[in-house]
């Protein structure tokens, strides 16, 4: 396991280490760190272009190196040196804490107010999507259902989680029109469609010699509220997130821009779609509102991307419809209900089973969006270890964005050390920076890291250069380290 695990970490890839410089302001992440709710949000960033440069091989790809347990652990007052030094640094501050921990044995090596419970902004989506898969496996899909009543004459569509829905027929994990926006391969957007449940709903009525109904819609397993009251305005009405109903096309999006305007309420605006699919296929369907608890026979299913590819979309792009949707998944397949308290309480309750100690840990919304929310650098550490060393959470590193090659972290690292071989979860809100994932030394030793940082009052650019300065020293660290044999 532990092979699978570690050569997850880098990629033998070729670094571009200028190129386009995509950037996409965080996805949902970098972007509120801009704005705060006091004035009008500012638009998402214009994409940037720089010079083409040649481009050099990604550092610590040798897979060999990396599978060797015996690689040099650094001195751990020399991490713990660089760690107090991005507190003192003065484009962080005393509010600064980090954890830094090998992976491998688990050993401390730099603790900088690691216990203490920070503002983590979406550095929480990794504790999310780490408890979602080690509650429900990464093997995991979401159903969508329908249901026939003959009596009203009704199709119900029933919401069960699924917010990334096809407007027509399912990709089933094609990446082919996907892959590229995100800056990877990512199978879950598209995955189950509308279309091929209308497939099989209008075949069924048909044998039964229907050939009209109305459609309503079911999201009594997700009774809100749709857009947590932990949430700012402005990402709504900026199209950072749509309202939490548990069933969307492609996240409610209105057109296919990155920060398009959202449905008001995605599951009407699906059940709008799936009538007219049904319509198509020679089912005349009239749109009749919502029926919760809907009954009859059920005439069609299609299922979501396995739940691994969920979690790697999730992250990746920071989306937080689909950080809060699984985080309600999660709970009401642990018996609780679809809500923002219970499922922060899912969460705990799965990391604690993963052996994480959760003192410290506060959480109001999966996302991360909530300036409530506490998690102490030492959870983020001890959490993605704890995933790494289990069976259904060993494919934690593969959920992350990869420094200067994709998601969150395509415009950060270009040609530095930590580029290709550093995996983060990224974070940011105002007065907030975040960092939190697992780096390669130049010796080829994995270590684990978190660097949360709140309470500055400016932007998010000149601490985030202190942190990714910090990660990069870490990448080039020999420290003075020994076998650990």
């Amino acid at each position: 396991m532990r092979t699978r695990v570690i050569a997850g970490i880098v990629v033998p890839v070729v670094v571009l280490a200028g190129g386009a410089g995509y950037v996409w302001a965080d996805a949902y992440d970098h972007v509120p760190g801009w704005v705060t709710v006091a004035v009008e949000p500012e638009p998402p960033a214009p994409f940037l272009s720089a010079a083409a440069v040649e481009p050099a091989p990604a550092p610590g790809t040798t897979l060999a190196a990396l599978m060797d347990p015996s690689a040099p652990v650094p001195s751990a007052s020399a991490v713990q040196a660089l760690a107090q030094a991005l507190r003192d640094d003065s484009r962080t501050g005393a509010s600064t804490n980090v954890s830094v921990i090998d992976l491998i044995t688990g050993e401390v090596l730099a603790d900088v107010d690691a216990s203490d419970g920070q503002v983590p902004a979406s550095t929480t989506k990794l504790l999310t999507g780490i408890a979602a898969v080690a509650g429900l496996g990464p093997d995991f899909q979401i159903p969508t259902v329908a249901r026939y009543d003959a009596t009203r004459g009704e199709v119900a569509l029933v919401a069960g989680g699924d917010m990334m829905l096809a407007a027509d027929a399912g990709s089933k994990g094609d990446t082919s029109s996907t892959g590229a926006a995100w800056g990877g391969d990512m199978p879950a957007v598209g995955y189950a469609g509308l279309g091929d449940l209308a497939d099989q709903v209008a075949a069924a009525l048909a044998a039964e010699g229907v050939d009209s109904v109305k459609v309503v819609v079911d999201t009594a397993a997700f009774p809100g509220p749709a857009y947590p009251l932990e949430w700012p305005a402005y990402a709504r009405t900026s199209g950072y997130a749509a309202p939490v109903t548990g069933l969307a096309v492609n996240v409610g999006k209105l057109t296919d821009d990155l920060y398009a305007p959202r449905a008001n309420d995605p599951a009407a605006a699906a059940g709008d779609i799936f009538a007219e699919r049904l319509t198509e296929r020679g089912i005349t369907a009239a749109r009749a509102g919502t029926r919760l608890n809907a009954t009859g026979i059920e005439v069609g299913a299609v299922l979501s991307a396995p739940l691994a590819d969920q979690v790697a979309f999730m992250i990746h792009a920071s989306d937080n419809t689909i950080a809060e949707v699984l985080s309600r998944v999660l709970s009401i397949n642990m018996g609780y209900a679809g809500t923002p308290d219970a499922a922060a309480y899912a969460i705990i309750e799965q990391l604690a089973g993963l052996g994480v100690d959760t003192t410290g840990l506060s959480l109001y919304d999966g996302a991360g969006f909530s300036t409530r929310n506490r998690i102490p650098p030492r959870v983020l550490t001890e959490a993605t270890r704890q995933a790494a060393l289990n069976e259904r959470t060993e494919g934690v590193f593969e959920w992350l964005a990869v420094a200067g090659l994709s998601g969150t972290l395509t415009d950060r690292f270009i040609s530095t050390p930590g580029a290709g071989v550093m995996r983060a979860k990224t974070g940011s809100l105002t007065g907030v920076t975040s960092l939190a994932g697992v780096v390669m030394t130049a010796d080829g030793r994995p270590l684990l890291f978190a660097a949360l940082a709140d309470g500055m009052p400016y932007g998010p650019v000149a601490p985030r250069q202190a942190v990714d300065e910090f990660v990069d020293a870490l990448a080039q660290c020999g420290c003075s380290g020994q076998s650990a044999d």
